[in-house]
C-alpha cells in the first residue's frame, strides 16, 4: 500500500522525508516521541493560577531529559445578509465542542482512501445509521463520486454519508480542522490554529488551509490563534475545561520565540474562552503524543483513561496511573471528575491501539476494534462504556486494523460539528447533488 512516513520532532533525531503526490497516497500521521512531562495548569486571570501553572511546569521538568509559532490571519469575506442564524444558545456553545453533546454533523476525512479502504468508511456509515449527518471530506469530484457509489453499492440510503470536496493532503481531519464556537448569542466563528509537519509545511499545505476553505463554505468569520495545535491532542468537557498532553506545551514554549506560561494562559482564555487548561504526560514512545490515544470524556465530569498492566509496560502503566490520579483531582461545575479505567492493548512493534480513540454520534459510540485483540478484552471495553454512558446510548465496534498501521484510529479521522451550527450549506455543496426544487 503506498505510504509516506513522517519525520521526527525537532527535539529528537531528525529524519527527512520527501514530498509525495497527494492524490493516491496514504499519509502517516506525524511520528512524535512525546516530551515527557506531567503538568497541570489553570487558565484563570489570577496570580494564584499562574503560580500553579509555573509550579507544575517546573515539577514536570524534573522528570524530563533535559518552534516558533506564527499567526495566520485570513478572514473570508462575510455576507452578513446571507449568514444563517445559529440556534438558540446554551452556555456550552461558547466553549470548544464537547463531543458527547449533540452534533449537527460529523466530518470524516476520506481523501483518496475512499478508494483504498472503502470497507472502513462503509462500516462507519452503517454503524452510525443515520443518527447524525455524515460528510466524507474528499479532494476532488472523482473521489466524491467514488464515495457515492460505495454507499449505493452497500445498499445504504444516499444520505447515510454525503461527500464534500475540500482539498486535503491527509485523512487526519481531527488534527487540522478548526475550533467552532459562538462569539455572541446569534453568531458563531471558527478559531484556526497553525498545523504543519515537522520539516516542511508544503507537505500538508492543503490541510493547513482546510479551515479557511470550510469557513467560506459556511460563510463564517475566522480568528487565527497564534499557537501550534493538533485537534487530536485537545479534549473539551464543554464547560470551559480543556485537557491536552505535554506535547502542546513543548510545541509552543520551546525556542527563542516561544510563549511563556502567562502568555499561554492568556491565549487559551482569550481565543477559546476556556477557564481551565490541564496538560498531562503523553505516552512514552507513542508517535503522535496525543491525549486521545489514552483518554476521552463521556460527560462534563466523567473521564475514561486507558490502563496498561505494569508487567507489560511499566513506564506507561505508571504514567497512565498518574494521569488518572491527577485528572480525578480536577473539579468542574458538576463536581470532581470521575475517572473510569479501560484496558489498552500493549504496543505491537511500532503500532499502538486504543479504545479511547472513539467517535460520538448522537447516541451511538463507535469504538475501534482490532482483529488481533482477545474478544474478551473488547467485550469488557464495551461493557465499561455501556455502563458509563447515559441510558439509550449504543456502543458499536468498527474494525480499525488498516488505520493502526497509519498511526491513527476513529477519532483521528473524524470531526464533530456543534449542534447549533446549521449545515444547509454543506448539504447544498455535497454529493450526491440534491435535485433543484
Amino acid at each position: 500500500m503506498p505510504s509516506m512516513s513522517r519525520s521526527q520532532d525537532s527535539f529528537q533525531s531528525n529524519t527527512s522525508s520527501s514530498p509525495k503526490d497527494d492524490t493516491d497516497k496514504l499519509y502517516f500521521r506525524e511520528r512524535q516521541v512525546p516530551f515527557r512531562l506531567v503538568v497541570g495548569f489553570l487558565a484563570l486571570f489570577s496570580a494564584f493560577s499562574i503560580v500553579i501553572f509555573i509550579s507544575g511546569t517546573n515539577y514536570g521538568m524534573q522528570m524530563e531529559k533535559k518552534k516558533s509559532p506564527t499567526t495566520l490571519t485570513i478572514e473570508p469575506k462575510i455576507d452578513s445578509n446571507n449568514r444563517q442564524r445559529v440556534l438558540v444558545s446554551s452556555p456550552e456553545d461558547f466553549f470548544p465542542v464537547a463531543e458527547f453533546r449533540r452534533s449537527s454533523a460529523i466530518l470524516i476525512g476520506c481523501h483518496n482512501q475512499i478508494r483504498l479502504m472503502p470497507q472502513l468508511f462503509g462500516n462507519i456509515a452503517k454503524a452510525i445509521s443515520g443518527k447524525v449527518p455524515i460528510f466524507g471530506i474528499v479532494s476532488d469530484e472523482s473521489q466524491a463520486i467514488a464515495g457515492v457509489e460505495l454507499i449505493r453499492n452497500l445498499g445504504l440510503p444516499p444520505d447515510s454519508m454525503r461527500f464534500l470536496v475540500n482539498p486535503s493532503d491527509s485523512i487526519w481531519i481531527r488534527d487540522y480542522a478548526p475550533f467552532i464556537l459562538r462569539y455572541d448569542e446569534e453568531n458563531t466563528m471558527m478559531v484556526d490554529a497553525k498545523y504543519r509537519t515537522r520539516n516542511s509545511r508544503q507537505i500538508r499545505r492543503k490541510d493547513e488551509m482546510m479551515g479557511i476553505q470550510f469557513a467560506k463554505m459556511l460563510n463564517l468569520p475566522v480568528r487565527s490563534i497564534p499557537l501550534l495545535l493538533e485537534g487530536g491532542n485537545m479534549i473539551s468537557n464543554g464547560d470551559g475545561l480543556l485537557l491536552t498532553s505535554s506535547k502542546t506545551l513543548s510545541l509552543n514554549k520551546n525556542g527563542d520565540n516561544g510563549y511563556n506560561d502567562q502568555q499561554l494562559v492568556n491565549i487559551f482564555s482569550d481565543y477559546l474562552g476556556v477557564n481551565g487548561v490541564f496538560a498531562v504526560a503523553a505516552l512514552d514512545r507513542e508517535p503522535n503524543g496525543h491525549i486521545d490515544m489514552f483518554m476521552t470524556m463521556l460527560s462534563k465530569n466523567l473521564a475514561v483513561i486507558a490502563e496498561i498492566s505494569p508487567s507489560v509496560d511499566p513506564v506507561n502503566s505508571a504514567r497512565l496511573n498518574e494521569t488518572a490520579r491527577f485528572v480525578s483531582k480536577i473539579t468542574t461545575s458538576s463536581g470532581p471528575i470521575v475517572v473510569k479505567r479501560i484496558p489498552m492493548p500493549p504496543k505491537w512493534g511500532d503500532d499502538w491501539r486504543s479504545y479511547t480513540n472513539v467517535i460520538f454520534a448522537n447516541g451511538t459510540l463507535l469504538i475501534p476494534s482490532f482483529s488481533d485483540v482477545d474478544l474478551a478484552v473488547e467485550q469488557k471495553v464495551m461493557e465499561i462504556y455501556q455502563s458509563s454512558l447515559p441510558e439509550g446510548w449504543e456502543v458499536k465496534k468498527v474494525n480499525c486494523d488498516q488505520l493502526v498501521n497509519l498511526h491513527g484510529q476513529l477519532h483521528c479521522i473524524s470531526y464533530n460539528l456543534p449542534g447549533f451550527l446549521p449545515i444547509d450549506a454543506l448539504i447544498k455543496n455535497s454529493y450526491p447533488k440534491k435535485p433543484l426544487l
